[in-house]
This record gives C-alpha cells, structure tokens and sequence, in this order.
C-alpha cells in the first residue's frame, strides 16, 4: 500500500472514532435560595389594637448559612447571603456556597437582631438561641423581687426578637458539573425560614394610670433557649421575661360600664411557654408613680394562655385592673427618673384572675 493510501486510511478511521467534547470538570459549587416566612402573628398581622404601639417589621439584612458535618456536626462551610429579591413567592436571599459532595446539616439564621442572640455557632448540634440577663443593678430595683418572695438564683432575661431560621438535616450533595442547587426535603430547589421566636400581645387594666411615670412586666415559667438546628425549647431551663410597658386608652364603649378604660400593654418575644409551668408561671407589674412611689402586683396567669384568643391569636388580656394609690398629701410632685429603689413606704397590692 503506497504511503499516500495508507495516510488516507488512518484520517478516515480517527474521523470515525474520535469525538470532540468540551472539559468538564467537577466542581464545589452549590446554589441557594431562602425565602423568608414574614407572617407573624402580633409582629407584622393581627395586632389586637392597631392604634397602639406595635413593633414594625424589618427585613433581615444578611442569612448566615452553614453546612455542618452530619456525624459530628462540625461546621465544614459557610456563607453568608446579602444577595436578595422578590418574587411569587415572596422575598428572598440567594447565593453560592462551596462544599465537597457530601452529606450535610444545613443551618442558617438572620442576623441584625437586637436583643435574640445565637451562640455555640461552629456545631449544628449545639448552636442555639437566647436572651442575655439583664443587669444585677436593673434587677435589684424590682420591688417584688427585693422583698425575697422568689427563688434566689431566678434567672432575668430580655424577651426575644425575631430570628428567622432554616434547619435540614441529612442533606445529599451529590458530585456534580457546573452549578449544582441545593434543595429541601421535599425536592424543591428553595428554603424557607420561619420565626423561631413566638411573640404575644400582653394587655392589663390600669385605674388612675395618670399616676404612671414608668411600668414593667416580669413573666416567669418562660423558656430561656431554644437549638436551632431542632428547636427544643421544651427542655430548657426556665427563665424570667423583662419587658417594659406602655400606656394606652380606649375609647367610651369598650367595655361595658366602664368610661374611659385605661390600660398598659405590649407585645414580647418568647422561645416557648415551658410544659407543667402552671405553678411558676406569673406576671409581676412593676410601677414608678409620678409621685415617686413603686406598686407592684402579680398573677398567676397560666390559664390566660389556654383561652382562645392566646392559642389562635396569642393575646393575653388580662380581665382584671391594678389600681395605682393616687398621692398623698405627704407624696412630693414630679416624676422620678425610672425606676426609684429604697424609696419609702411601699404600698403593696395582690390579687388574683377569677377564671
């Protein structure tokens, strides 16, 4: 066969038997969306009075998102997400995370809240939210709380804001080409973050509230934490809820007989009412005068959160009134600076919520 023939044989079997492909390598990188669950009962929806005071809704700014380890929950990636938009299904934060194939837990929270504080952040299996105690200083001003009537060692802790979170465990990154999504359980290439933080509406009737210069609530029988990768907020230690109070008036007609009812309210922030709290489960209003004196008085208001309009709106309205002593003639004018411990006598007054 002649040099010529054999050339022509060899183009004609390589152009049979090769195919030309672009490389293709695999790679780390996976796709993420969240989408945030913005329907919050008392936050954003449903407020009892919508001419009172209410928190306003704040949109998270940046989604901390982690991948952990599934054995051991050892943190292995993160990202975190400032990238956002809305669509149908609602508003988003979307990114790339780079992560080896792999079976992971997913975790991711939003930061930019005030007083919600996540800790133990490198381990799904312990990362977890909470409240800091407040100040020891703060705390010895309560007058219920100075005349030894309460545990020794009770835990005080601010009430919660809103934390957003997403957790997913036993997740498949499979070995993949380009861009790979990452998806939820369902199969669906999105996540959704939910309120990890319950809030309620807290109302209380007040009589002669002109005299009110500054008043708070101490709620007992609370749970001080919850995990987030499975909120567990039922086996927490119990804490006690600091929260200040507002003022508010409502109209004749309100309530039947009654002119001008006064009250004080406000809405909180809770990981979870703790199961078989009923005993420890009271709230201490705590008021400065105008005229320089401290009233406290508590309930027991257990039960408050079993009636319908705490399980399906949760609303506490307290159908009873604290009565604040107008001054005497001994009582000096003009309203103190907070709250005003030592000051002498204190006028104490008790009673209970017929159910």
């Amino acid at each position: 066969m002649s040099p010529r023939c054999l050339l022509l044989l060899m183009v004609s079997l390589l152009a049979v038997s090769c195919e030309f492909r672009p490389l293709e390598e695999p790679t780390s990188v996976s796709y993420v969306r969240i989408y945030v669950d913005e329907e919050s009962l008392n936050v954003t929806t449903g407020f009892y009075n919508p001419d009172f005071e209410h928190p306003t809704y704040i949109h998270p700014e940046i989604f901390r998102l982690g991948l952990f380890d599934a054995s051991t929950g050892v943190l292995v990636s993160e990202r975190y997400l400032r990238d956002q938009g809305d669509d149908a299904r609602g508003h988003y934060f979307e990114g790339n995370i780079i992560i080896r194939p792999g079976t992971y837990n997913l975790v991711a929270y939003n930061f930019g809240t005030e007083s919600t504080v996540v800790g133990y952040e490198y381990n799904c299996f312990e990362i977890k939210a909470f409240t800091n105690e407040i100040a020891p200083s703060l705390k010895s001003k309560f007058k219920s709380r100075s005349k030894g009537e309460t545990k020794a060692d009770e835990v005080i802790r601010y009430d919660a804001d809103p934390l957003y979170i997403v957790n997913a465990e036993r997740l498949d990154v499979p070995a993949h080409v380009g861009i790979d999504t990452l998806r939820n359980a369902a199969g669906e290439p999105w996540f959704v973050a939910a309120n990890l933080v319950k809030s309620y509406y807290l109302q209380i009737g007040v009589e002669n509230a002109q005299y009110i210069a500054s008043s708070a609530c101490l709620l007992s029988g609370m749970a001080d934490s919850s995990h987030i990768l499975e909120p567990d907020y039922e086996s927490a230690d119990e804490t006690t809820l600091y929260f200040e109070m507002l003022s508010g008036e409502y109209p004749d007609g309100y309530k039947p007989g009654v002119k001008d009812y006064h009250c004080i309210y406000t809405t909180f922030g809770t990981f979870g009412r703790l199961p078989g709290a009923d005993n420890i489960l009271s709230a201490s209003f705590e008021f400065v005068t105008t005229y320089g004196k401290q009233v406290d008085t508590t309930f027991n208001i257990a039960l408050e959160f079993l009636k319908d309009t705490a399980l399906e709106n949760q609303w506490l309205l307290l159908d009873c009134v604290i009565t604040i002593p107008p001054p005497g003639p001994e009582d000096p004018d003009g309203p103190p600076n907070g709250f005003a411990p030592g000051v002498d006598p204190w006028k104490d007054e008790h009673q209970e919520i017929e159910i």
